[in-house]
């Protein structure tokens, strides 16, 4: 998996490519320790390249979604391929994050 940073004022944007799983959650977690320090960021996590998730990523999401929240920040992910996103919905997540349309994620990137 390629994992993207792009920072700007409070917001900090990682782009997934490839496969969020057993392999490489630990990817994603040391590059969110390593961007996400200060309070009150907006972080979202743009899945548009996003291949493929299992329950490691989903974990990984979750600890993300939680080591934000506990620094008074947001996170949202945006661009859900239909097959991730019926993983979030089967899996009762998109009751916890904020899921960012195409639409959505471009005008919140602008």
């Amino acid at each position: 998996m390629e994992i993207n940073v792009k920072s700007k004022d409070n917001q900090i944007i990682f782009e997934l490519e490839g496969s969020l799983d057993i392999y490489t959650s630990l990817d994603l977690k040391a590059a969110l320790e390593e961007h996400v320090k200060g309070e009150n960021l907006d972080v979202i996590i743009d899945m548009d390249k996003l291949t493929y998730i299992d329950s490691s990523g989903i974990g990984i999401l979750i600890k993300a979604l939680n080591y934000v929240q506990g620094l008074k920040g947001k996170l949202s992910v945006a661009n859900l391929k239909p097959a991730i996103e019926k993983v979030f919905k089967v899996s009762g997540l998109t009751s916890y994050f904020e899921i960012l349309s195409p639409e959505d994620f471009k005008n919140r990137s602008a």
